[in-house]
């Protein structure tokens, strides 16, 4: 089924029904062709409905079937000598004005969507498959009104430039490949597409109270500033009273180059804090003694995130495990080191806000621990 889903989600595969009537105009008459072509389609759309329960969309197929229905009218004209010759032809002509009437209804498609009652998800995945019908639409109607237009240029040349074997590939074939390439194109294009969406990095979208109302690429998210509320992990470790910190990386995306705990990461959609806050410690996050346990919550804000914070805290009591967590850029800081930095930019912003909290909390208790031990 997944296989089935994957090509289905290529939107030109709705040209099928038109490329099976053009195809077969070269081998039988126009109305078997047709009739055949048209009960194609109608099995396609049924099954189309069917599997638009399981959120598969394949819209190219409506203005499929308007085209043949269309070029229905013309069989009831009775047209034989026109529509034997140049059915591949009408065809084409037919599509292309379709796909032209749909283009403008695209707005207000997409605001009925918006501003319906489906759920939230459903309505995401509408627009976003609607947005690429429209985008092969386009390519659609924009490669075949070229091959029309190479056609007219065709049929004004003199008759001593023309040839019958040019002519048969200009009316008959070059549609079919045309529709053919077209389909392999979106196949490639949703494949690599798809290659780099596995390499994204998918975040939780948190509403105001704190719950998970749909997901975002990290790299989307970034591009528009404080628009999404994603949740983040952040482990401070603490070893004989002291704040093991290390300089965050000069590409960070907050607090570049600046002071902070060694550990700290996005809740990946899907994920639980709680597993995150020991994936971020790695293979040292699995030890029982080494467990980060969960200080407190709060919403961090600047002007490119909106963050909500869950802090966690690890007591190393062993030299061996700090050992294990030390980097070269890291050090251990007293409380009476870090309040004279403070302020200053040596910290990250997130750790400003933090350090007061962690100072009237884990820290005094760690060192009234040692004073009176």
């Amino acid at each position: 089924m997944n296989k089935v889903k994957k090509g289905l989600d290529n939107q030109a595969v709705g040209l099928m029904p038109l490329l099976l009537f053009m195809f077969l105009d070269n081998y039988f008459s126009y109305l078997l062709s047709f009739m055949i072509g048209i009960s194609f389609c109608f099995v396609c759309l049924f099954l189309y409905q069917a599997l638009s329960k399981d959120k598969i969309y394949q819209f190219l197929l409506l203005p499929s079937a308007a085209t043949l229905i269309l070029y229905s009218v013309f069989l009831c004209l009775r047209l034989e000598p026109v529509l034997f010759i140049y059915s591949p032809l009408i065809t084409e002509i037919l599509l292309v004005v379709v796909l032209a009437f749909m283009g403008f209804a695209r707005r207000l498609l997409l605001k009925r969507i918006r501003n319906s009652d489906y759920p939230a998800y459903k309505r995401t995945l509408m627009r976003t498959t609607l947005n690429e019908f429209f985008f092969v639409a386009m390519l659609v109607q924009n490669l075949y009104t070229l091959h029309l237009f190479v056609i007219l240029v065709y049929s004004i040349l003199p008759e001593t430039m023309q040839d019958v074997r040019i002519e048969r590939f200009l009316y008959r074939e070059l549609g079919i490949l045309i529709g053919v390439f077209l389909i392999l194109y979106e196949q490639v294009r949703i494949s690599m597409v798809q290659g780099s969406l596995r390499k994204e990095m998918w975040l939780p979208v948190l509403n105001d109270n704190g719950k998970v109302v749909g997901c975002i690429a990290r790299s989307v998210s970034r591009s528009l500033p404080k628009k999404y509320y994603h949740p983040v992990v952040r482990v401070a470790v603490v070893h004989q009273g002291m704040l093991y910190l290390v300089k965050r990386g000069k590409k960070s995306f907050v607090s570049p180059d600046t002071i902070d705990y060694p550990f700290c990461s996005y809740v990946l959609f899907k994920h639980t804090i709680e597993a995150t806050a020991c994936e971020t410690m790695g293979e040292l996050g699995k030890k029982d003694d080494l467990k980060p346990r969960f200080l407190i919550r709060y919403t961090f804000e600047n002007d490119k995130v909106k963050h909500m914070v869950n802090l966690f805290v690890v007591c190393v009591r062993s030299e061996e495990l700090m050992e294990k967590i030390k980097r070269p850029s890291g050090k251990l800081w007293t409380t009476k080191q870090i309040e004279e930095n403070l302020g200053a930019g040596v910290f990250s912003e997130y750790f400003e806000q933090e350090f007061g909290y962690l100072q009237n909390t884990i820290l005094y208790a760690e060192n009234f621990c040692r004073t009176h031990a």
